[in-house]
């Protein structure tokens, strides 16, 4: 009997071929919490009526249904590329070396059109111990980050939104990749201009510029969220003062390229588990402060800008051999 708490809880996805049209979950994450839910407005009427006091059962009805939420997990090394997809929309798959390393793949993902859409199916325990599945169909996601700090794994969350929900598909059955490794700030590094930067933490995040009031006569349910706007990737680098290099480029307005890695283990021979993001950033400050008798620390956030040659892109190299 599964424990009747989020001890038996689960989470999955799949991608669907057509929007808003539920497909069943075909790969599963451990997760640190979800918000995913449905909320259904009220319209209520404004009509006057001799001695009503009360809003009647007849002068109310069901609007628009929202579906929406935030999703946490823990970077591994394998089965993320997918998430990736979707954050970025544009993909490349290689393998650096077939001949020599065949269980290498590399999935580059760049800015491109938006994926179609995923279902999402959260397995939620009752107090009899009964695992309720919440499926949520024609799913996008509208910003994520990603963000590791000295003593912690690295995390991505993803900011989700969605066309509708229902509770009558059957739960999934989880299963899992076969020894996934945790991505924590050890495996981490940060390098800026092509120098090595010391940070006590990274973090990066997106946001798609969906438009999420998709909503039309004839249905309470919103049509697919397009691109509304730019794709805006902002964060924040956090590190020590320990020189006006950075500053400088913060005072001067000079561009750099940002590479925070993540790798781990040997896949084969030179070729390691990595999640790397590549990208051109504007620093927009701040000045270090005195605030006692600590080491001054120097945060610096930044903006991702397109020179040209570079904007932002992800390098997942892992066993999967498809994203």
């Amino acid at each position: 009997m599964p424990i009747p708490s989020g001890l038996s809880a689960q989470i999955g996805c799949a991608e669907e071929s057509t929007y808003g049209t539920p497909v069943t979950v075909d790969r599963f994450y451990e997760f640190r919490s979800e918000s995913l839910a449905m909320s259904i407005e009220r319209i209520e009427s404004q009509a006057l009526r001799p001695g009503t006091r009360l809003t009647r059962s007849d002068d109310w009805s069901s609007g628009q249904k929202s579906v929406g939420g935030d999703v946490s997990l823990e970077l591994t090394n394998k089965s993320f590329g997918r998430l990736f997809k979707h954050m970025f929309g544009g993909l490349v798959t290689s393998q650096p070396n077939a001949g020599t390393d065949p269980t290498v793949y590399l999935h580059t993902f760049t800015l491109g059109d938006i994926p179609v859409g995923m279902t999402w199916q959260v397995g939620r325990p009752d107090v009899s111990g009964t695992v309720r599945a919440f499926t949520y169909h024609g799913c996008r996601v509208g910003s994520w980050n990603l963000e590791c700090s000295v003593g912690e794994i690295a995390t991505l969350g993803l900011s989700l939104i969605g066309e509708d929900e229902d509770t009558g598909t059957a739960l999934a059955t989880a299963s899992y990749p076969t020894s996934p490794t945790l991505m924590t700030f050890v495996h981490g590094s940060l390098s800026l201009a092509g120098s090595a930067h010391s940070v006590k933490s990274a973090s990066v995040e997106g946001n798609n510029g969906l438009a999420d009031d998709r909503y039309f006569l004839g249905t309470q349910l919103r049509k697919a969220p397009l691109e509304a706007a730019l794709r805006e990737y902002t964060g924040t680098l956090e590190s020590e003062f320990e020189s006006l290099t950075a500053y400088n480029r913060f005072i001067n307005g000079t561009e750099a390229e940002m590479i925070l890695l993540f790798q781990g283990a040997t896949i084969s021979n030179a070729y390691k588990f990595e999640t790397k993001i590549t990208a051109n950033v504007r620093f927009d400050g701040e000045t270090p402060g005195v605030s006692g008798t600590e080491i001054l620390q120097q945060p610096l956030p930044y903006k991702v800008v397109d020179n040209g040659t570079t904007s932002i892109k992800v390098e997942y190299q892992t066993t999967d051999t498809t994203p």
